[in-house]
């Protein structure tokens, strides 16, 4: 997340998603990862829009030691919280080495925040591109596969980005799944996939 995309249109999606989620009992024990790539630059003030923004509580907000930029290692050896997480990258998930590389989540940390076969739902926001969004989470959970741990994901898609719910547990993303196809009914199709 970076400060000067706080308060755009996404983030109004991402906080209508989650407050539906959470009202449900879907998402239990949730924290927000912001994964900030200019934590220099963020206020109380900030911080506190930024939670409203994503209909939570400040104190959901997860916050660091480390700077993601310093030591990624160590930054996600730092969460230590086992319930439901949201991470919130600039772009999402990358695939390949990127220039930019705080911009995005990689696909061994994603492995490694739902590691120890934590019963948790881990969100990820992803930014799509040029690309059409069923082709980029394709691409996206054919990377995720490569690794040995079998995970489930279900994608709520638009035409410029996705939210992703990851789970080592299938009926808990099972469960989003399920929220999804019957809130959205005839549109879902369009919207909603499982992996």
């Amino acid at each position: 997340m970076n400060l000067r995309f706080l308060g755009d249109a996404l983030d109004y999606w991402k906080g209508s998603i989650f407050l539906r989620l959470q009202n449900r009992g879907i998402l239990k024990d949730f924290l927000v990862d912001p994964m900030l790539t200019d934590p220099e630059n963020w206020h109380a003030a900030d911080f506190q829009l930024y939670a409203d923004l994503l209909q939570i509580r400040p104190d959901q907000i997860l916050r660091h030691k480390r700077m993601l930029q310093e030591n990624r290692a160590r930054y996600f050896a730092e969460v230590i919280h086992t319930g439901d997480l949201f991470v919130d990258p600039d772009t999402g998930i990358g695939l390949e080495y990127a220039r930019n590389a705080e911009k995005y989540i990689r696909v061994k940390e994603v492995h490694q925040l739902l590691g120890k076969k934590l019963p948790r739902i881990l969100c990820i926001y992803q930014h799509v591109g040029r690309e059409k969004t069923r082709e980029r989470v394709n691409k996206i959970i054919m990377a995720l596969a490569e690794f040995s741990t079998r995970i489930y994901c279900c994608s709520y898609e638009t035409p410029t980005v996705a939210m992703l719910f990851m789970s080592v547990r299938q009926n808990r993303i099972e469960l989003v799944n399920e929220y999804f196809k019957n809130y959205l009914g005839r549109h879902s199709s369009m919207r909603v996939a499982l992996w």
